[in-house]
């Protein structure tokens, strides 16, 4: 079976897109189960009160109550709402969902575009999809890939935020460093000693922090390890 993945984006008349042409710098990381969208607001910088009332205007623009506010770490700010989405010119997830194609979220909002990743299971799909939108708004596609696999369920991707949230800093950029020195290649192109002395720092401190990198993001993506093992010894 084979389907594919695409990541485009569009420009078109909607309170979302005209917010983040105003505010380059802001991110709008958007979910919606139909029922309630959840808006993340992540700006490079504290929520200052002139951003805050910008917030405030976008939000009244779609006619949508607000159910719940708050401040998450510095810089961004999550809003709960009932879903506005069938009120966005034009409503782009339905136009998805009618050409039989899955939209991953989140949708995604920046420097006046939105922007889209899905799964479609036939190419005629796609292109109705695509004829459907640039009807009514200007259209890029970003990248498509096709994706043979047995089942869709072993293929999507899993968020950064689920495998690198419970890393450190010095723990995330020794896994860097392993990385571009080659420590993963095989053969292997540095050793530890030899990364830790191209960086600077104790060889006992850098192993530490890999060795504790490993262990976090083993520990991370074993659930979807064992489903895979699953799968497999299934059939």
């Amino acid at each position: 079976m084979s389907y594919y993945e695409l990541h485009f984006r569009l420009r078109h008349d909607c309170p979302y897109v005209e917010f983040s042409e105003k505010h380059p710098s802001v991110v709008i990381s958007h979910w919606c189960n139909w029922s309630r969208d959840v808006l993340e607001i992540f700006a490079p910088k504290p929520i200052d009160p002139d951003l805050g009332r910008a917030i405030r205007r976008m939000l009244a623009r779609l006619g949508s109550k607000a159910i719940r506010s708050v401040e998450g770490s510095q810089g961004t700010r999550v809003v709960l709402q009932h879903c506005a989405c069938d009120r966005l010119p034009p409503p782009t997830l339905p136009a998805i969902e009618k050409r039989n194609c899955l939209n991953l979220q989140p949708m995604v909002y920046h420097g006046g575009w939105e922007g889209y990743r899905i799964i479609a299971f036939s190419d005629l799909d796609v292109r109705k999809l695509f004829r459907d939108l640039e009807k009514r708004a200007t259209l890029e596609l970003l990248s498509r890939r096709t994706v043979a696999a047995e089942s869709v369920h072993n293929s999507l991707t899993i968020s950064t935020g689920t495998l690198l949230s419970g890393l450190t800093g010095r723990q995330a950029r020794a896994l860097v460093a392993a990385l571009d020195h080659g420590y993963y290649r095989l053969p292997r192109a540095a050793t530890s000693v030899e990364i830790a002395r191209r960086l600077g720092v104790p060889r006992s401190s850098f192993v530490d922090h890999l060795r504790k990198a490993q262990n976090k993001i083993i520990q991370s993506i074993g659930p979807y390890l064992r489903m895979r093992t699953a799968l497999d010894y299934s059939e």
